[in-house]
């Protein structure tokens, strides 16, 4: 009896790989939990927390929220003001 009830525990347990053409085979994509719900503005590569301010290009820009009345919202680039 318990050989069955272990076999349908396994048997709902695995999953079901699907592979597109031209995909690679074997890249994974890894989120780490110490990553999940951070609230930052990406640029090239790098992550920023709310209230950094960039220079790019002469242009400045801030990371601010996306909604100014949420307070767990998306964060986004605001640009300040132009050097040139």
């Amino acid at each position: 009896m318990l050989g069955v009830v272990g076999a349908l525990v396994a048997s709902t347990v695995s999953a079901k790989v699907i592979t597109t053409p031209g995909s690679d085979v074997g890249a994974a994509v890894l989120l780490s939990d110490s990553k999940l719900g951070k609230r930052v503005c990406y640029y090239n590569d790098k992550a920023y927390s709310l209230g950094s301010v960039i220079n790019v290009e002469g242009v400045v820009l801030q990371c601010v929220a996306e909604q100014d009345f949420e307070m767990n919202g998306q964060l986004k680039w605001k640009a300040l003001k132009s050097e040139q």
